[in-house]
């Protein structure tokens, strides 16, 4: 029989072993936390990963979101992190099987838009610029609220929640007009470096595209359940035209849903980000920060739909490598780009066909109308 291996930790001082663990990142303290008895309970102190989560998100510093995750009912930071670190991740074979586990597993039924709450932060040169707070859905949170007792107020609750869940579904962090100069609701964040790109258009995008990042978390508030919507990397970024220093950036990742949901079977989470560039200061002005959900085919996915996609993002499969990540976002790309050539050639064929038959009657009714004379 092999003897169990002696941990030679237990002589060593507590302190010291919580500071060693203290400088280590989340996927090697979780691995720490997996080698002995004497390290997991050190491994599993809630301060170590509370001051790891607050490092790599520093929205969940914010009192709300500090105040969720560390409440009793909805778990601790380690099991936060664990749910918010890796991203989702789009492969074919392995999302088939999730998605059967899926169907088989006992979702949260009744999320509604007051259980959401999103993290949002934002990176530059992995040092964190912005960071914010989203609780729900503002534009439905109130109208899923009990204790309307005003009939009239319920008439309208009703005819808003009518509009939430069959309109296209947006969530919005901010949203300014270009031509709008309004400096009270822009949020602003300093860079520095930015010039080193020159006057070129395409170097300023490649190098937005290097160095910023976001991470997008949605947490369910009644379970506790959190997952990291983002793509983390940009997947596009375009000036926009006519306003010369607005730029738009894409994040997002591919989620595999049942047909009943979606006729394509696959839902895409796109959180879009437009700012200015100042030219005298250097810092992006943000004029919008929001999420949409649309089907393979590019169409906006309405809100009822949204809350049951939402909620299966929870549970959706995930990885910490990220050219797994990448790699699967390619993959979905080529499956759009591919389904879209045969949606294309369909319809030539079936236009030619209609073509075909407009011709063949016109020569009978010609050939009819000769006979007849």
């Amino acid at each position: 029989m092999m003897e169990r291996p002696i941990c030679h930790l237990q002589s060593m001082n507590g302190e010291l072993l919580t500071d060693i663990m203290s400088r280590v990142d989340g996927p090697a303290l979780a691995s720490v936390a997996s080698t002995c008895s004497e390290l997991r309970g050190i491994a599993r102190d809630q301060s170590l990963w509370k001051k790891l989560c607050h490092s790599r998100w520093p929205s969940t510093a914010l009192e709300e979101a500090e105040h969720l995750i560390s409440g009793s009912v909805h778990g601790c930071f380690d099991k936060f992190y664990s749910d918010a670190c890796p991203l989702v991740l789009y492969d074919e074979v392995a999302n088939a099987n999730s998605l059967k586990v899926l169907e088989c597993a006992e979702l949260n039924p009744r999320t509604s838009p007051s259980d959401l709450l999103s993290l949002i932060d934002v990176y530059y040169k992995n040092k964190c610029v912005l960071s914010r707070i989203s609780d729900g859905i503002p534009e439905a949170v109130d109208i899923f609220k009990h204790g309307l007792v005003d009939s009239s107020w319920e008439m309208i609750a009703d005819e808003r929640q009518k509009w939430f869940l069959n309109y296209p579904f947006k969530l919005e962090l901010m949203d300014l007009k270009d031509d709008e100069d309004d400096d009270d609701e822009a949020l602003a964040s300093p860079i520095s470096s930015l010039n080193e790109a020159g006057k070129s258009r395409e170097n300023l995008c490649k190098k937005l595209i290097e160095d910023l990042r976001l991470s997008w978390i949605l947490v369910d508030k009644k379970t506790g359940k959190a997952v990291n919507l983002s793509s983390w990397k940009p997947l596009s970024v375009q000036k926009n035209w006519p306003y010369h220093a607005t730029y738009v950036m894409q994040f997002g990742c591919v989620l595999p849903v049942e047909e009943s949901l979606l006729p394509q079977k696959l839902a895409r989470f796109i959180v879009t980000t437009r700012f200015k560039i100042t030219e005298r200061e250097e810092c992006l002005e943000w004029r919008e920060i929001s999420m949409r959900i649309e089907n393979i085919e590019g169409a906006h996915v309405n809100g009822r739909s949204s809350l049951m996609i939402l909620n299966k993002a929870l549970y959706s499969q995930r990885s910490t490598n990220q050219f797994k990540v990448e790699e699967g976002l390619r993959k979905y790309e080529k499956q759009k780009r591919e389904m879209m050539r045969r949606r294309e050639s369909r319809e030539a064929l079936a236009d030619r066909l209609f073509t075909f038959i407009e011709i063949t009657v016109f020569v009978i009714l010609y050939v009819a109308l000769r006979l007849l004379v």
